[in-house]
């Protein structure tokens, strides 16, 4: 279709090809036969009847007319909609073109091939078994600029946002959501796979009332050396400081130390949670948990649950012993030390399906910590431890007139692309706008982009350097500020 056809169109039309969302022969008939309808149509109008027709998902068109075309195709996966951001990134509702399935993906910053290569050795890990439990982590890649992670995507609600919503849980109920969470642990501790993130927005409620054990794998990505790690240093700060209130004492002080025992501390912590409503140490500064954690007793559960039976408190002092050896031998155990309680449990009801996995309860809740307490915690671990490129892209004006012209016309795109709605008609005739030649092959378009990627790799990596001095500096005050509290810890009067 020549470019002189699509009228007020053209950019529109333009940047929807260079996006890979729709075939171009398609896009090209459908464009087509609604342009000799609506001869005068506008991108927003022409935007609306795609999705209308299921040719886009409303995310997809509403990403075209803010100008963003990359990213929405990574590998296999087209991106259909965002279904939650946090601290390592944001997450896609995609479907693969492999296997026509539905996934949840994590989008990160890129660093190098090397980090992905490291990363598809945990994959590899969990094509060795299936559980019910268990949602395995099964690809990782690169496109363009970006690292993307997946997992099959589960629908259900987080657990911390079924506790916000509906409150405690009784004790038996507790004790089933517990004990399905320690059959999935067992399961990947038998293969060596350790969570060492687990907390009520890691773990789904199905609509069948089943646990899911969401982002297995992105401890282990954490845990790599930070010159292997294939998240960048402080996407890994706000995850670890996201997850404080369920960090074992020993992961705290070694993030790398990731191992069953660690597991079943945080378990305890989560069944507390269930159990009264809280975490066990709620309040403070992100140091003050750390500390707590490591040499505090919580509120007793007996307290904040009087009603209780004995044997089960006793099963979550057992999982939060500050020495792993004092807790059980493993999740087989606990399993049967929950047993008795779940099995009083009445048969889950029907649930609606709220959310999906990945979303608001992903991997951190969708709460990002703040850059100071990124900062802060990755010295504290330390001292504890010891676009694509591709053809040039139509000219934008710096005053975006034209697409804001149109976005006023539009009748039922989402409001957060434009403000204000004119009258029918309003809108003034958009300016002639130059395009360069159309892309003649996407085969063509990838190669050229090989230059740009490296380009991005270097700047990206002496933005890390320059980052990573800031957090060596930090580092070294707080190694002072932890040593100064230890040393009053055990030979002075302690601060709390």
């Amino acid at each position: 279709m020549a470019a002189t056809d699509l009228g007020a169109c053209e950019w529109f039309v333009w940047d929807l090809r260079r996006s890979n969302l729709i075939d171009r022969g398609q896009l090209d008939q459908v464009v087509g036969e609604y342009l000799k309808k609506h001869s005068r149509a506008e991108p927003p109008q022409l935007a609306e009847h795609l999705v209308g027709q299921g040719i886009l998902t409303q995310f997809q068109a509403d990403r075209i007319l803010q100008g963003k075309t990359q990213g929405l195709v990574l590998g296999p996966y087209t991106l259909s909609d965002s279904i939650g951001t946090g601290s390592m990134g944001t997450v896609y509702k995609a479907m693969s073109k492999t296997d026509n399935k539905w996934y949840a993906v994590k989008v990160l910053p890129r660093r190098s091939m090397w980090n992905v290569r490291l990363a598809r050795r945990q994959v590899r890990q969990f094509e060795q078994f299936t559980h019910p439990q268990v949602v395995p982590f099964v690809d990782v890649g690169t496109s363009g600029g970006l690292h993307y992670l997946s997992w099959p995507l589960i629908e259900g609600e987080n657990m911390d946002a079924v506790i916000q919503r509906e409150g405690k849980f009784s004790p038996e109920i507790a004790a089933l959501y517990a004990l399905q969470t320690a059959q999935g642990l067992h399961a990947c501790h038998q293969h060596s796979i350790f969570h060492g993130l687990l907390k009520p927005s890691n773990m789904m409620l199905g609509p069948d009332g089943q646990i899911h054990i969401l982002d297995l794998g992105i401890g282990a990505l954490l845990a790599e050396n930070e010159g292997e790690s294939l998240v960048d240093t402080m996407s890994t700060a706000n995850t670890l400081t996201s997850g404080l209130d369920c960090s074992s004492p020993e992961s705290i002080m070694e993030p790398t130390n990731r191992t069953a025992f660690g597991d079943q501390y945080s378990l305890g912590c989560v069944l507390y949670y269930f159990l009264s409503g809280r975490y066990p140490f709620p309040d403070g500064s992100a140091v003050e948990k750390m500390m707590a954690h490591q040499y505090k007793q919580p509120t007793s559960i007996k307290e904040l649950v009087p009603g209780m039976p004995d044997a089960l408190a006793g099963v979550v002092e057992r999982l939060m012993q500050k020495k792993p050896e004092d807790r059980y031998g493993s999740c087989e155990e606990i399993v049967e030390a929950l047993r008795p309680f779940a099995s009083q449990a009445p048969p889950p009801a029907k649930r609606p399906t709220a959310k999906t996995a990945g979303g608001k309860g992903g991997a951190d809740n969708g709460a990002k910590a703040p850059p100071e307490a990124a900062v802060n915690i990755r010295g504290q671990l330390k001292a504890g431890a010891g676009g694509s490129g591709g053809k040039a892209a139509p000219t934008r004006e710096p005053a975006p007139a034209p697409r804001e012209a149109a976005k006023a016309g539009r009748g039922g795109l989402r409001d957060s692309l434009g403000t204000g709605v004119a009258a029918k008609g309003a809108p003034a005739p958009p300016p002639k706008r130059e395009l360069p030649p159309e892309p003649e092959d996407d085969d063509e378009e990838i190669e050229d982009s090989a230059e740009d990627e490296e380009e991005e790799e270097e700047e990206e990596g002496q933005e890390e350097g320059r980052f990573g001095t800031v957090v060596i500096i930090i580092g070294a005050i707080l190694v002072c500020g932890v040593a100064f509290y230890l040393a009053m810890q055990f030979f002075g009067k302690k601060p709390f």
